[in-house]
């Protein structure tokens, strides 16, 4: 072909690319056409077509089948439905066409065009399927079709796929494990249907079997059959398909077989099988043999060279099977002195075993709880433990989980005899640590009626001995700095423990409420301040803290304290949510910019943005990994990443912050960015990994634990979700009334109504729950604007009377009486004498946000109705000309009630009440004068005077916050 010819062809197509990336379809539709009436089908063409999804155009191959494709996929693409309804029907009839399609480049576009197009999962499927049936020994087409579906995660495209590049090509014994884990995932996926899960199971157990069988039983033979395991990860591949199947007795026979085994070249006794072993015999009740694979692994040998790999064995799930073994073998004869015997001889050999004394221990509670030992066996196996290591931050949580009864006198001996052996060491600040907190659990945790003495006396003596070991700590530190290449780089210390235990003997709830009194959670935030001076990155602390600050409703420093946790990747998942919670309803507004910090550390909006760039990244991490870990045959670590992918995909989390950062967007701007809409919209069922492991816990076994009583409400969960979705539908409804485009919401009305909102209150607070009932009637409101019929003029008269009624109660709900105080100000704010508001809570921004947003959706609804230039089902006029009053009065009370919060802030002698609180409690419920002592003798006075002062000045910002909110 001349190059005349060939420039004049690129000049076409770059016709039709102009007129797709401009989105003018019916342009494109008819340049295509016109030169497929032209019968053009020279070699150029067939070596062109469209990448539909992105609308580039890609050079390869194809034909008159490619052309067909590209025109179905623009007519699709159409914004003009007749057209639309033609290129589905065109699509269709080219993925149905006999003798079906072949070439890659229109399979390529029938593929992208059906993924855009509803319920057509397995004809998208099928057209590859029927492909490689035509061309069989075609690599590159069949490998396309698996690619497609791997990527896609549809694992029933893909397995067919594996099995037909396993078939076609049985020299790649590979292809053959594809087709197996396949089989595997297909199984194990909750998507798949019953029927699909029970085939795929079987079929991936028999291949599993299979695998094994066809090993030599000769181990010396070398060479194996093709399809015989060959390799450690494709044996880890059986067992997680015998894992997940329940087939745990077949798992302990394989590995006690010899050819395939743990002594077998393959396993080679490779620790990881070894714990496979362990943890299927526990699964399948083995217990006799369980018992005695434990006791042989933690036998101490005659031989020199085994005893030299005993610290080696020293693992917790040894341990834990051999005591499991003993609590189930409860008739055998002799077992547990047995045992006790056997752990002595371990403990002999290695006396510092942690796991080993352990161990010890939970014989003695075994057989104290079956009345072969006596409590003073048990106590006396305490005692021993904490002797051994009590030097050890993590003594006290060992001796928690043995002492899991509930008979207090029990725990109350313990706590007493480690206290009694620690008192008048003054060298080694550990063993105190671990007796306080045994004292904690002892007197504090699970008694409601602790006494103020015993809290008082707990609080006192840690403060007393963090000041005395701080100062002695420093003294070495001066010393060490004197000398060359010693300085400390110490960032936080066990001290640090001190002042934490008596910030959490401060945070007990009071008998009334259940709730910590807002004076207990000045104080602490005021004891961890301290502590955070000289240990700055204490994370237990910061995470006390920032939870502590959003309780006191002081949104910009629980920010700038969450930035110095330094969150990063799945810690946006498993942690971010000590912060992220409510807080678009508590600080939905940027703070003033802290010098040399970045926007996230300030902006609660750019926090949540950074937030789900993670999300994004990763999953495209993920996908990238996918790919290179089937080629390495490492499927048992590619299911896990997998299982990873699913979890973020389906986060709680990331569902959560989508919605709370387009709230925090129409708080602020009046319109959210359609960004994240899909993730918010998603109502699949959402995955929760939210942890709460961060926090010290000194509460007793079967009591909450201790951050329980640090939440800014209930937990949020899948009927928040609904609500939340519900909020951002109805915001997003008027938009699209706004700018005059159809409605693409998928809008059931009456599945939305059956919200059951009775059964929110187990993650709803009152203001949340009260706003989705009204945001229901809205959201009615709305779709009868835009068309809906689903609703008759009288319901929606009905609804608008609803709201009306609810205005009012608000507007009750924020009258100042004489003396500037309001229902709303009484119930969530600190009073700094009684009688007197002193400053906003959480629950006063948490209500005032909250109503803000629903005067806001009112008042795009008046605005809407309104226009003339837009077409909309009209409203009850009288009506909504008394909303309109309604709603200006209601938002001029908000302003009234934070500018009374304000001038009480500032006329107030607020920052020596402060001060006052942090070291004397508050004027009903002063503590004596020890404590005093000790409070004002360790905090230095400018360094509590700061604390004071940025805590006014967070509430005076936050106040300033909602005054600058507009409808």
């Amino acid at each position: 072909m001349s190059s005349s010819n060939d420039a004049v062809f690129l000049r076409r197509n770059n016709q039709i690319q102009d007129a797709i990336d401009s989105q003018n379809m019916k342009q494109a539709l008819q340049l295509i056409e016109k030169r497929m009436k032209k019968g053009e089908n020279t070699h150029f063409l067939k070596a062109s077509h469209l990448y539909c999804c992105s609308f580039r155009i890609h050079h390869c191959r194809g034909g008159i089948a490619s052309k067909q494709a590209w025109k179905a996929n623009v007519l699709f693409n159409h914004a003009d439905d007749t057209h639309k309804k033609k290129g589905i029907a065109e699509t269709l009839a080219l993925c149905n066409a006999d003798p079906p399609i072949s070439d890659l480049d229109s399979l390529d576009i029938l593929h992208r065009t059906l993924q855009k197009m509803d319920d057509h999962t397995e004809l998208r499927s099928a057209i590859w399927e029927r492909a490689a049936k035509t061309k069989p020994q075609d690599h590159a087409l069949q490998m396309r079709w698996f690619n497609f579906g791997y990527e896609a995660g549809d694992w029933k495209s893909a397995q067919k796929a594996a099995m037909s590049l396993q078939k076609n090509f049985p020299r790649e014994r590979k292809y053959y494990f594809w087709a197996i884990f396949l089989c595997y995932l297909v199984s194990d996926d909750e998507a798949s249907s019953d029927m699909d899960r029970k085939l795929f199971g079987t079929l991936a157990y028999r291949f599993a079997q299979k695998t094994v069988d066809e090993v030599p039983s000769n181990p010396t033979e070398l060479l194996s059959p093709p399809r015989a395991i060959q390799t450690a990860e494709e044996l880890l591949l059986v067992f997680r398909i015998f894992e997940s199947q329940s087939r745990w007795e077949e798992i302990v026979q394989v590995l006690n077989r010899e050819n395939v085994g743990l002594s077998s070249r393959i396993v080679n006794n490779d620790r990881s099988f070894m714990l496979a072993k362990v943890t299927a015999l526990g699964a399948a009740g083995l217990w006799e043999e369980g018992h005695s694979y434990a006791k042989s692994l933690l036998a101490v040998s005659e031989n020199e060279s085994e005893r030299n790999t005993l610290h080696e064995r020293d693992d917790w799930k040894y341990w834990n099977l051999l005591i499991a073994a003993v609590r189930h073998l409860d008739k055998s004869p002799g077992l547990l002195s047995e045992t006790q015997q056997h752990i002595e001889k371990f403990i002999e050999f290695i006396p510092k075993s942690r796991n080993a004394h352990i161990a010890l221990m939970d014989t003695a509670l075994t057989g104290f709880k079956r009345g072969e030992r006596t409590e003073d066996d048990l106590v006396a196996a305490c005692q021993r433990y904490f002797d051994q290591h009590k030097h050890k931050l993590y003594a006290f949580k060992d001796l928690r989980g043995a002492l899991e009864t509930r008979d207090g006198a029990l725990i109350h001996r313990v706590s007493q005899d480690c206290m009694d052996s620690v008192e008048g060491n003054t060298d080694d600040a550990i063993p105190l640590i671990n007796a306080y907190k045994l004292q904690y659990c002892d007197r504090i945790s699970g008694n409601n009626s602790a006494s103020k003495s015993s809290i008082e006396t707990l609080v006192r003596n840690c403060i007393y001995f963090y000041d005395a070991f701080t100062l002695l700590a420093k003294t070495q530190d001066r010393e060490k700095e004197s000398q060359p290449d010693t300085a400390s780089t110490m960032e936080s210390r066990p001290t640090d423990d001190f002042c934490i235990i008596a910030a959490m003997a401060l945070l007990q709830p009071s008998q009334e409420s259940e709730k910590v009194s807002n004076t207990a959670l000045i104080r602490a935030a005021g004891i961890l301040e301290h502590l955070l001076i000289d240990s700055p990155h204490n994370y237990e602390a910061i995470l006390m803290l920032i939870r502590i600050y959003l309780l006191l409703g002081a949104g910009s420093i629980a920010l700038r304290w969450f930035s110095k946790l330094s969150v990063k990747q799945m810690q946006y998942e498993s942690v971010a949510h000590n912060l992220f919670t409510r807080f678009a309803t508590i600080h939905p507004h940027a703070a003033p910019p802290i010098e040399g910090a970045e926007y996230k550390d300030f902006d609660p909006q750019a926090t949540f943005i950074a937030a789900l760039d993670f999300y994004r990244n990763a999953n495209f991490t993920i996908k990238n990994s996918l790919i290179k870990g089937l080629n390495d045959g490492v499927y048992v670590n590619l299911d896990d990443t997998i299982e990873l992918q699913k979890r973020i995909r389906d986060s709680i989390c990331r569902r959560m912050w989508a919605l709370d950062l387009r709230r925090m967007q129409r708080i602020r701007k009046g319109t959210h960015l359609a960004l994240h809409e899909n993730i918010a919209q998603d109502t699949s069922p959402a995955r929760d990994q939210r942890k709460y492991d961060g926090f010290m816990n000194l509460e007793r076994c079967e009591q909450s634990p201790f951050e329980h009583r640090l939440r800014t409400g209930p937990i949020p969960g899948e009927n928040w979700l609904a609500s939340a979705r519900l909020t951002d539908r109805l915001f997003s409804v008027l938009e699209s009334i706004g700018s005059q485009k159809p409605l693409v919401l998928k809008l059931d009305l009456p599945a939305i109504g059956e919200l059951s909102l009775s059964q929110t209150d187990d993650d709803h607070t009152d203001a949340e729950r009260d706003a989705t009932k009204i945001h229901l009637e809205l959201l009615k409101v709305a779709m009868f604007m835009a068309g809906s019929k689903a609703h008759t003029a009288t319901e929606i008269e009905a609804a608008l009377g609803e709201v009306e009624n609810w205005l009012k109660v608000k507007k009750q709900d924020l009258a100042l009486d004489d003396t500037k105080k309001s229902p709303l100000i009484k119930r969530t704010t600190i009073e700094f004498t009684p009688g007197t508001p002193g400053a906003p809570t959480w629950e006063y921004f948490h209500a005032i946000w909250i109503l803000v947003e629903t005067l806001k959706a009112l008042w795009n609804i008046f605005d809407l109705d309104s226009r003339k230039s837009i077409k909309t089902a009209k409203l009850h006029a009288e009506k909504m000309k008394r909303l309109n009053i309604l709603v200006r009065e209601v938002f001029e009370d908000i302003r009234s009630n934070t500018r009374s919060l304000k001038q009480s802030l500032i006329e107030s002698a607020t920052l020596s009440t402060l001060i006052d609180m942090v070291k004397c409690g508050d004027t009903t419920d002063e503590y004596e004068k020890p404590l005093q002592d000790v409070i004002e003798k360790t905090m230095d006075d400018s360094a509590l005077e700061l604390f004071c002062g940025e805590l006014r000045e967070s509430w005076e910002e936050a106040l300033d916050g909602v005054l600058a909110a507009k409808l």
